[in-house]
């Protein structure tokens, strides 16, 4: 048994392809990356933004993926429930958690939740929202532009994840943390 991370899957947004330089077929492509990569014992833990679309459509496509899976709750997702979101796919859903000594959320956190935990201590606070923004997502929003203006963000224990940057796959948690590198999840490659 595996546990992964994706975010901003945007599964059906059309407007995302644009934002962030998606091939036409990403929705088909997330989900048949994400079944290849995870078996049903596995357990998906979703940073947020998971699909745009009708509610029925969006059920069914939750459903055809694999693995048990979490949600926090991202922008467009919280026009539904908690609970909507389990009734409809998810084996639970929260706004934010503690996992693996790692604070996810959706957005960037502003402050790590316990005055103890830092990146000495091995804490990260994962999130997504930001997506492939290190080469040029820029909508007007701020933490966005304020990003892609600095080139970095705003604290050493955040650790972006983008879909953009792995490929449209889920990856194993303990990979994304040993490798955060190679997801370009503290700003782009050098």
């Amino acid at each position: 048994m595996k546990t992964f991370l994706i975010s901003d899957t945007h599964l059906n947004h059309a407007n995302i392809a644009t934002y962030c330089d998606r091939p036409p077929n990403f929705t088909d492509m997330i989900i048949k990356r994400w079944n290849e990569r995870v078996t049903w014992a596995d357990t998906v833990i979703h940073l947020g933004d998971v699909a745009i679309g009708p509610r029925g459509l969006v059920e069914n496509q939750i459903r055809s993926l694999n693995g048990k899976k979490i949600l926090i709750r991202g922008n467009h997702d919280r026009a539904s429930s908690n609970s909507w979101w389990m009734d409809h796919g998810f084996d639970f859903s929260c706004d934010a958690m503690m996992f693996g000594n790692c604070w996810l959320t959706h957005e960037p956190a502003k402050k790590l939740p316990y005055d103890t935990m830092d990146v000495a201590n091995g804490c990260f606070n994962i999130h997504g929202h930001l997506h492939n923004i290190w080469h040029g997502f820029a909508p007007n929003a701020g933490d966005e532009k304020d990003a892609t203006e600095q080139r970095k963000l705003r604290n050493t224990w955040q650790r972006l994840f983008a879909i953009e940057y792995t490929n449209f796959y889920p990856i194993e948690f303990m990979e994304f943390i040993d490798h955060p590198d190679r997801y370009q999840a503290r700003g782009p490659k050098p």
